[in-house]
């Protein structure tokens, strides 16, 4: 089974390859302890998280692996999503727009989205 670094190692090697990435996914993965679904839609990847407390938790534990799998889609012209239910907390890759909070932290490309934290908490998206 791959680890996280082996999966941000393999994505960058076919990145700096030159060719275009087609991702298509539909998995169920769990990384400390956090059940993620990763599926895609049109040309977006989705990390649905069970819940905001799930993926700050997440946050903390893999902050240094985001910002560096943020970089290498970046370089690969790919976006992620990270979701609970459907708002979208943080936009990651090719279509961040990094605020304030994404440069503080030093993520790299990766756009926060604080507004939809409440509705996501109260799952009223």
């Amino acid at each position: 089974m791959a680890t996280s670094s082996d999966l941000a190692a393999t994505v960058a090697r076919v990145a700096r390859a030159g060719d275009r990435l087609d991702i298509t996914a539909n998995l169920s993965v769990t990384v400390d302890g956090v059940d993620l679904a990763i599926s895609t839609v049109d040309d977006r990847i989705r990390v649905q998280v069970p819940s905001v407390w799930a993926g700050i938790r997440l946050g903390r534990t893999e902050r240094g692996q985001l910002g560096r799998l943020a970089r290498i889609l970046d370089g690969a012209g790919e976006t992620a999503e990270i979701r609970v239910g459907d708002a979208v907390l943080a936009v990651v890759g090719a279509d961040a727009t990094p605020g304030r909070l994404g440069w503080a932290l030093s993520l790299g490309p990766v756009e926060t989205r604080p507004r939809a934290v409440v509705p996501a908490l109260l799952r009223l998206r």
